[in-house]
């Protein structure tokens, strides 16, 4: 594939991998990534960062966001991506993400805004991310409508 076709690709994964999350396709999510991925999301979720396997990945991400939001909502920002090798790409990609949650019996919303750095690597001949790392900007806390 030639670069203009890459760069499209990888911001398609991009977007599937945040709607998968989203719609709770935990198998369809595992498939986007390496077996092994690099992930550090310990600003968000205080796992020390490091080579894991795809389906513990998604288990955790299924086990935090269901079972302590009833709902999540990933808005993409900003996107960049440059290929760096014949099966290398990196992409940067704005985030922002919202979590809505029931405490004492009101209503809430979790707003968390950053940035994922991917690395993606080709696979059997198909991009998978191979590396995210997530980097938060931001994050307040406040009752739904306030």
């Amino acid at each position: 594939m030639y670069s203009a076709a890459v760069n499209a690709h990888i911001r398609e994964l991009i977007v599937q991998a945040m709607e998968y999350r989203d719609q709770g396709q935990w198998t369809k999510l595992e498939q986007l990534f390496t077996e092994s991925p690099y992930i550090d999301e310990e600003m968000f979720n205080n796992e020390k960062p490091g080579k894991k396997p795809a389906t513990n990945v998604t288990y955790g991400w299924r086990r935090l966001i269901r079972d302590f939001y009833y709902s999540a909502k990933h808005t993409l920002g900003r996107m960049d991506v440059e290929r760096t090798g014949k099966k290398e790409v990196q992409a940067e990609s704005e985030i922002e993400a919202r979590y809505y949650s029931m405490k004492d019996g009101q209503r809430q919303v979790h707003t968390m805004k950053g940035v994922y750095e991917y690395q993606f690597r080709k696979v059997a001949g198909r991009w998978k991310i191979d590396s995210l790392k997530l980097k938060v900007l931001d994050q307040t806390t406040a009752p739904v409508g306030a």
